[in-house]
């Protein structure tokens, strides 16, 4: 079954629809934009059936080393506008590229609702996050064309997954606060940016963990 291949898909190219890849250095973020991303931590436990992966401890960063996580928002309720969970600077640490990124807002969902999360971009890259149907993970965990791989201490529960095919197309899913959400993060927005799937899968279980603190509600 591929139920999760058109978010697989779409990760590097479907979230990015209006990215005014401005010049401008993002100190913050406001409803239109700004902000930065998170880094470093990977796949634990084996997951049920679906999977296969090795359990694996979610790596901390020497000090010093590519990918550190940003300094976590404080715990509370979730903000209106994801953009401004993250800066610029922030994001350049756990991508591990230049900045400036750029904080936009997903497209609507198909009846017009708006959809939370947020992309911060860069004319290179990109870190995102965005809620998706409470079902994701269940969906995930049944795609015949995935690895997950169940990743502990992150919000209720979260799961890295990747095409199993070939280890690339890295998105980790986690539920905080009883939303769900997808975070994915693209070193290189050309189309050799496979190669960089390990420091994504490692970035994105960062960005997750520090986001998940703030995302109760």
């Amino acid at each position: 079954m591929q139920v999760n291949s058109s978010i697989q898909e779409g990760r590097r190219y479907g979230w990015l629809p209006a990215l005014a890849l401005a010049a401008v250095a993002v100190a913050g973020c406001s409803s239109s934009g700004g902000g930065g991303a998170a880094a470093a931590s990977a796949p634990v436990s084996t997951p049920p059936a679906t999977t296969a992966s090795a359990p694996v401890t979610p790596a901390t960063p020497a000090a010093g080393a590519a990918n550190p996580a940003p300094t976590a928002a404080p715990a509370g309720k979730r903000p209106a506008d994801a953009c401004t969970m993250l800066t610029s600077a922030q994001v350049v640490a756990v991508v591990g590229t230049a900045g400036p990124f750029r904080g936009t807002h997903p497209d609507p969902a198909s009846d017009g609702s708006a959809v939370w999360g947020c992309t911060w971009g860069s004319r290179q890259s990109y870190a995102a996050i965005k809620e998706t149907a409470p079902d994701t993970l269940a969906r995930v965990r049944a795609d015949s064309d995935l690895a997950v791989t169940t990743v502990p201490g992150i919000g209720q529960e979260a799961v890295a997954t990747a095409w199993k095919k070939d280890g690339t197309r890295p998105i980790l899913y986690l539920v905080a606060g009883g939303h769900t959400y997808s975070v994915a993060v693209v070193k290189d927005r050309g189309p050799g940016d496979d190669v960089n799937a390990p420091a994504e899968t490692l970035a994105e279980a960062a960005l997750a963990t520090t986001l998940a603190v703030s995302l109760t509600s």
